[in-house]
């Protein structure tokens, strides 16, 4: 099995998925500087989607776009997706470095 490039780190934080004209609400499981684990109910959703995921911070809203790489499934319900990020911006990358000083 391949190891991940990048840390991941728990966290539980609010966010907006959006694709296309469908918008989805989740709660990110982990994060890291290159993908997320988001906790959605979002059947129906085909391989590759893309989205605009919105993180509101208590002084701050971050956009960064996604693309979906794995749809979770527990007991034949979806429950929650992985999310490759696509060039996140800085302030995203600015944003996962200051969670792992409060490690």
């Amino acid at each position: 099995m391949a190891r991940r490039s990048s840390t991941r780190i728990p966290i539980r934080l609010s966010v907006i998925l959006s694709s296309g004209s469908r918008v989805y609400s989740g709660t990110v499981k982990n994060i890291s500087e290159k993908g997320m684990f988001i906790s959605t109910d979002v059947a129906g959703l085909a391989a590759d989607s893309l989205f605009d995921i919105t993180i509101p911070l208590k002084e701050d809203v971050l956009h960064v776009p996604g693309k979906l790489v794995r749809l979770s499934k527990i007991n034949g319900s979806y429950n929650g997706l992985g999310v490759e990020l696509m060039e996140p911006p800085q302030d995203y990358l600015d944003f996962v470095e200051s969670l792992l000083y409060v490690l």
